[in-house]
């Protein structure tokens, strides 16, 4: 209803390949600001400018689990999307998926329901196998590693940094920052500061 205000005068620019991780105290609005962005959440005035949707993704908190195979699973929500068999395997063991493959036999077509089989963090890590088989130009992770450890955690966003792929996170964990350039650190009352990553954890450490 436009009561309240997220973020005043908000103005920033991210390249092709850059990162930014959205901090603040819980109901600041980063989530906010990246549905925003992500254009999931169209609401105040101002301008944004962004690649075209097919080349963004979206990768939420729990991940939409789809009814059918690990294959139709994997290949969400592009269905036209048609990789090889081979490739599927190698994304599979690139975000430690493996045991998933082995409880179906290794058979990519064996239906299951799979939002009661996996784990959250299995279904975080099924989330990300699908962006490393799509490889869009950018996307939004909103809590998308939190049921991870901090070794898979860490393993994902190397490989993502890697890609070269943008992103923009909201996390609470601290060891997120090292893996963006920036840092937007929301505040209250709709003031906000942004720092380059390097920056803020001097400041943290000196704190």
């Amino acid at each position: 209803d436009r009561s309240k205000m997220l973020a005043k005068e908000l103005s920033f620019e991210l390249s092709a390949k850059q990162s930014l991780i959205i901090i603040g105290a819980s109901g600041t609005g980063k989530s906010s600001i990246i549905r925003t962005i992500a254009g999931l959440w169209p609401s105040g005035p101002g301008s944004l400018q962004r690649p075209g949707l097919h080349h963004l993704m979206f990768l939420p908190q729990r991940p939409y689990m789809v009814p059918g195979t690990l294959r139709d699973q994997l290949q969400y929500p592009a269905h036209d999307l048609c990789p090889n068999d081979a490739e599927i395997r190698r994304v599979i063991e690139l975000v430690n998926l493996s045991e998933v493959l082995d409880r179906v036999d290794s058979d990519l077509d064996r239906v299951i329901d799979w939002s009661n089989v996996l784990s959250l963090g299995e279904q975080q890590r099924v989330a990300f196998a699908r962006l490393f088989l799509r490889q869009p130009k950018f996307i939004f992770l909103d809590e998308a590693t939190s049921a991870l450890d901090e070794d898979n955690q860490q393993r994902i966003y190397e490989l993502i940094i890697q890609s070269d792929i943008g992103f923009i996170s909201v996390g609470h964990r601290k060891t997120l920052v090292p893996f963006h350039q920036r840092v937007l650190h929301l505040k209250r009352a709709g003031e906000w500061e942004l720092t380059c990553a390097s920056d803020f954890r001097a400041r943290q450490s000196l704190s």
